[in-house]
């Protein structure tokens, strides 16, 4: 059912109502008795279930071989950008002590 938003002609405050499409309008103020005006708002729903996603975007899918080889190419050099800019791990401490002459 949807949600209806409602403003008072007189005291300008806002009523929220769900109702059914054949319900009647709102016409009394519940706060104040005045005459109630149906607005017009952004409609609120969500999307739910698979392939949906709630930013509107959709993940990031591997490639697969039916792209062009262009594509595959791009993305190559930057994943190999990323590695080469990591810092080279010090060699470790050796674990046996050194022998004495």
């Amino acid at each position: 059912m949807p949600l209806y938003e409602y403003e008072c002609e007189a005291c300008h405050r806002r009523t929220e109502k769900i109702q059914k499409f054949s319900d009647p309008e709102l016409t009394v103020c519940p706060f104040c008795g005045g005459r109630l005006e149906r607005t017009i708002t952004a409609a609120a729903f969500s999307f739910a279930g698979g392939g949906w996603y709630k930013d509107g975007y959709a993940s990031a899918k591997p490639a697969t071989s039916g792209e062009s080889g262009a594509a595959s190419a791009e993305a190559k050099p930057a994943a190999a950008s990323t590695e080469s800019a990591a810092p080279a791990a010090a060699p470790a401490p050796s674990a046996t002590p050194a022998a004495k002459p």
